[in-house]
Formats: structure tokens, C-alpha cells, sequence
């Protein structure tokens, strides 16, 4: 009984140690796409993350269950270079389920942007507002050749937005 038990004990210390080393090192890897959609100029700034960081057969699943490729969805991305450019963007990770070459993970994207209310959509017309939309999404991840990528994305209910406040906990 005593073997058994310490037998659980190590299997749950190693499997607590390869949580805590995916979490670290796709939180990281969250961060890294998040500046790097800051940075984004143009679109030739799109691809070489996708072709870095996400699988070949990647796909996103929006909120409606409709499926979409990356070239789709890399027009989206492009197209949104001309709209207002978002002041912070961060990606935080909320559960981490390990699985045999992956992971699944929840994470909560939230996006500041700060407006010229120029129709008097969030109040007086011409005002600045600091509008604060967060989304979840569940994230497949894979490791290849040792390497984590993103192999899907999918969109679990629509976006909450926060107008002139800071981000709130709804999510925990």
C-alpha cells in the first residue's frame, strides 16, 4: 500500500511539472503573439507568424460553429490594419488540460482600444472613450518536432465590452 501510494504521489508531482512547464511556455508563446499583432504594418507582417507558430491546417471556429481557413481569416487580419489600432492586447491563460502531443487551453483575450466617439455611441459626441473587449476561446495546441503550434481556435460566446472602465474579473 505504501509503494502504491508513493507511486501516485510521484505521478502527480510529474504530471504537476509538465503543467506548470506548458502553462509557462504557452503563456509565453501567447505574449509573443500578442506584441507581434501590435506590431503588425502590413500584410506581409501577417504570415511569417502564422507560418512560425501555427499549424498548416489550423482553423478558426467563430462564435455561430462556422468554421474558417487561414486565408479567410488572414483577410480579416489584414483588414483590420485600417481600423483604429488597439492600445494593449494580452492573451491569459485560464485552464491548461494536457493531453498526448497537446494541449487544450481557455484563454481570455482582451483588447484596450481608445475611440473618438464621434457618433455618441458610448456618450457626448467627439468624446475619447477607452473600450475594453474581452473573449474567450479554447485553443488547440500541438507539439511538433518539439515545438508548440497552434493547431485551432474557437470562439466560446460573443465578446464583452467595457466602455471607460477597467477590465473586470467576470470571467473567473
Amino acid at each position: 500500500m505504501t509503494v502504491e501510494v508513493l507511486l501516485a504521489l510521484a505521478w502527480l508531482q510529474v504530471s504537476s511539472q509538465e503543467s506548470f512547464s506548458a502553462r509557462a511556455d504557452l503563456q509565453g508563446l501567447y505574449d509573443e503573439i500578442s506584441q507581434s499583432t501590435l506590431q503588425f504594418q502590413s500584410a506581409r507582417d501577417v504570415d511569417p507568424i502564422h507560418e512560425v507558430l501555427y499549424t498548416s491546417d489550423w482553423v478558426f471556429v467563430d462564435a455561430s460553429g462556422q468554421r474558417h481557413a487561414w486565408p479567410e481569416v488572414r483577410e480579416e487580419a489584414v483588414g483590420a490594419l485600417a481600423t483604429p489600432r488597439a492600445d494593449s492586447m494580452t492573451q491569459s491563460i485560464r485552464t491548461l488540460s494536457l493531453a498526448p502531443g497537446g494541449a487544450t487551453v481557455l484563454v481570455n483575450v482582451t483588447t484596450v482600444r481608445t475611440i473618438v466617439d464621434n457618433d455618441g455611441r458610448y456618450g457626448r459626441k467627439g468624446s475619447s472613450h477607452t473600450l475594453t473587449e474581452t473573449t474567450v476561446f479554447r485553443d488547440g495546441w500541438v507539439k511538433v518536432s518539439d515545438e508548440w503550434k497552434v493547431k485551432s481556435r474557437e470562439q466560446i460566446g460573443r465578446p464583452k465590452l467595457l466602455v471607460d472602465k477597467p477590465p473586470s474579473e467576470w470571467w473567473q
